[in-house]
């Protein structure tokens, strides 16, 4: 930044700063204290509603850290930028607003927790746009999408868990077989044709639905503080899918290899228990790995090593000897 560009200060007046009160009083008390869903026959907010799915194991935890993550985001992005942008309101930002009151409506009306929620989301954004405009609300909008992640996706689970559960179980019976287990595949099952141990069912915790959310947050977070490119951000993104059921793969074939070797307690009762936690860092290191290849400046490293001259040895002058 150049001597002359001065920091600007963006500063709310009087009306823009009593609607963010309003609004935000509004908002405190339509997603946290009014009873507008529903778990199971209990009534309860929305953001109590979001609590209760994240407290019910490690599938849906990530859910706690997803505002924090958002939030310190913004914090980044305000010192890099956004404390350098006037405040520009935009009036388009208040038909964003009017959409995310709509999706509150029809959630609350169709007794659809996630659906009012997602309202959450589209509302942030109206605020900022509105109060803040466009530059704030495209410096911002990653943080705004990030949010989406805290909503527990379980209803994906019917239509995609079973033939991941399938896809897994059939790629991990060739591993085991290669590996010289003499196992057979009966549906989601992985038995062992000398009864060496139980019969393994790749369950729906098993398919990796449930770290694939978890893994999509973490891949398309380091994207897009790592990466450089656009293209670079979604390779990383959509990786996020083969790591998830090739992690899975690993976790089914080693359960069944521990299985083989020191029986089904040993491998449901112990490793199956912590077999996650390894598999999960495997793919965040594969993560980072993957990072570091998209990173690499391809372009400089081939004409370094094209256009690299070889040092030549410099002959010793000849006649010449040392004085004593």
């Amino acid at each position: 930044m150049s001597v002359e560009q001065k920091k600007k200060s963006p500063v709310m007046d009087a009306p823009q700063l009593a609607l963010v009160v309003v609004v935000s009083a509004l908002v405190v008390y339509a997603y946290g204290i009014s009873k507008a869903c529903a778990l199971g026959v209990v009534p309860t907010s929305v953001m109590g509603w979001l609590f209760a799915y994240w407290g019910r194991g490690g599938e849906y935890a990530h859910g706690y850290v997803v505002p924090i993550i958002a939030a310190g985001l913004f914090v980044w992005l305000w010192r890099r930028k956004l404390v350098y942008m006037e405040l520009e309101p935009a009036q388009s930002g208040l038909f964003v607003i009017v959409v995310a009151a709509m999706i509150y409506w029809l959630g609350v009306r169709g007794a659809n927790a996630r659906l009012a929620a997602s309202s959450l989301v589209v509302l942030v954004f109206g605020l900022i746009l509105y109060v803040c405009g466009w530059k704030w609300a495209r410096a911002l909008w990653f943080p705004c999408v990030f949010l989406v992640f805290m909503i527990p996706l379980n209803f994906l689970e019917p239509y995609i868990s079973f033939p991941l559960r399938m896809f897994v179980a059939d790629i991990s019976t060739g591993l085991l077989k290669v590996l010289g287990l003499d196992v057979y595949q009966n549906g989601t099952g992985i038995l062992s044709q000398s009864r060496r141990f139980a019969a393994l069912d790749v369950a729906d915790p098993c398919s990796g639905i449930r770290s694939l959310v978890a893994l999509m947050a973490l891949t398309s977070l380091y994207g897009y503080v790592t990466m450089d490119a656009g293209w670079k951000k979604w390779v990383l993104f959509l990786s996020s899918i083969p790591l998830a059921v090739l992690g899975n793969v690993a976790r089914i074939t080693t359960v069944a290899l521990v299985a083989q070797g020191f029986g089904s307690d040993w491998a449901m009762r112990i490793y199956h228990d912590y077999s996650g936690y390894i598999v999960f860092s495997l793919a965040i290191v594969s993560m980072v790995i993957l990072g570091v290849i998209l990173s690499l400046q391809y372009g400089e490293i081939m004409h370094r090593w094209i256009h690299e001259e070889v040092p030549r040895p410099v002959p010793k002058p000849r006649g010449q000897h040392l004085k004593g």
